[in-house]
């Protein structure tokens, strides 16, 4: 099964930089980053999906 990416823009304070500005998430199959339009620091996140047996 093919999963689409999700690109989702988000209004937050960054971690890095301490602006409150938007960031871009990006949702793919194994992986987020989430990327502050700012100063350009990005946080990566692995995981796996799992699909059940019906």
């Amino acid at each position: 099964m093919k999963i689409e990416p999700w690109t989702l823009k988000k209004s937050s304070k960054c971690y890095n930089c301490g602006d409150a500005t938007i960031h871009e998430v990006n949702i793919d199959q194994y992986k987020m980053t989430i990327k502050c339009r700012e100063c350009g620091f990005t946080r990566y996140y692995n995981f796996h999906i799992l699909e059940t047996p019906e």
